[in-house]
């Protein structure tokens, strides 16, 4: 007997470190919808597109995880790639091409080879320590604190209709560092350190967000701040560095949601400015939701006398989502977009205006 309650006590004493380790969690989505699509050039020498296509709209998988060290700490570590659940080339790279990643202090050259295809593509990835009542470190490479700001107001993420069409500030950030405090009343602080390898800086960049999240009485709203972070521009570019302001606020009565996002963003140097604003709307009938959304930016003075600046973005979307379970939903939605641009030199109509109607289906595991 008691040499049967010394072997359960030592093996209890080997399993005690393994239960503290968590298993890590595997998760994703598949989003795909049929499309179709119009884009109609006003310019002579462009052509316009009409045809049906099937997206991959951000979907994805990932692996992440919390470890116990201690009694007040634990790691925490994630793992994200984006997927191409249509089968296309998700990289903007086709076969037999190469290109050149370059930093600060070194460069590398890939070569995708004849007849492959780039399949994943990186996401959010990072390792930190979390403290119970401080709060958590990481470190890799995540969204901006600004990107997060936004919440869930953008309701067409991932589809064409995204906000990043027309408001700045949609960014990961590379070679980051990052704090997250612990929610107090609603209440939470974020802050992130761009290092200076990126794009070989000045200085680092600052990305930062206060939160203010109270669910008993349905109120979202947060500010955003980026200063030097290399991201998009929703008017001059995929890539700058640059400063930015992001406000947004969501409000729940019921079964209907209002949003709205005010945000302006320019380069370091103070050219090339714009602001944008975005209204949204859903509305809960069962498991079915109704939505509308509607954004707009428009670039300062200076950049519209630009020779063939692009002066202003719109977007408006229309859908419905039917919530299957709570991992399942199949959604239905139309958007137009366009792109109105000015050329004081050549004044030819030369504005882009697109379409696309859209059936689908996303599950989450």
């Amino acid at each position: 007997m008691k040499l049967h309650a010394l072997a359960l006590s030592i093996s209890a004493a080997l399993l005690l470190p393994l239960s503290a380790q968590a298993a890590p969690k595997l998760y994703g989505q598949l989003n795909i919808s049929a499309e179709s699509y119009q884009k109609d050039n006003q310019s002579p020498v462009s052509v316009d597109e009409d045809y049906t296509r099937l997206q991959s709209n951000a979907s994805r998988f990932g692996v992440r995880g919390e470890d116990e060290l201690t009694v007040n700490l634990s790691a925490v570590y994630g793992i994200e790639w984006q997927i191409s659940g249509d089968g296309e080339d998700i990289s903007g790279l086709s076969a037999n091409t190469t290109t050149t990643v370059s930093g600060a202090t070194a460069s590398s050259t890939t070569t995708i080879a004849n007849g492959s295809r780039l399949d994943l593509t990186q996401r959010n990835r990072f390792v930190g320590i979390k403290h119970k009542d401080l709060g958590t470190v990481k470190a890799g490479r995540f969204d901006t604190y600004l990107k997060t700001a936004q919440g869930k107001t953008d309701l067409f993420n991932d589809f064409i209709g995204d906000i990043e069409f027309t408001i700045a500030g949609e960014d990961r950030a590379n070679n980051a560092v990052g704090y997250e405090s612990p929610s107090f009343k609603g209440l939470q602080f974020n802050l992130l350190s761009q290092t200076q390898d990126v794009a070989a800086k000045a200085t680092n960049g600052t990305s930062l967000s206060v939160v203010y999240d109270n669910k008993d009485i349905g109120l979202y709203s947060a500010l955003g701040v980026n200063k030097s972070i290399v991201g998009r521009s929703a008017l001059f570019g995929t890539s700058r560095e640059g400063e930015g302001i992001r406000l947004a606020v969501a409000y729940n009565i019921a079964d209907f949601n209002v949003n709205a996002i005010y945000s302006t963003n320019e380069n370091v140097n103070g050219k090339d400015g714009e602001k944008a604003y975005l209204l949204g709307a859903a509305y809960k009938l069962g498991d079915v939701v109704l939505k509308a959304q509607y954004s707009t930016a428009e670039a300062d003075d200076e950049a519209k006398i630009a020779v063939g600046g692009l002066t202003e973005r719109t977007a408006f979307s229309v859908g419905a989502d039917y919530n299957i379970t709570s991992k399942t939903r199949a959604f239905a939605w139309y958007t137009t977009r366009e792109e109105v641009k000015k050329d004081a030199l050549v004044p030819v109509p030369n504005d882009v205006e697109e379409t696309a109607l859209a059936l689908g289906v996303e599950h989450k595991f």
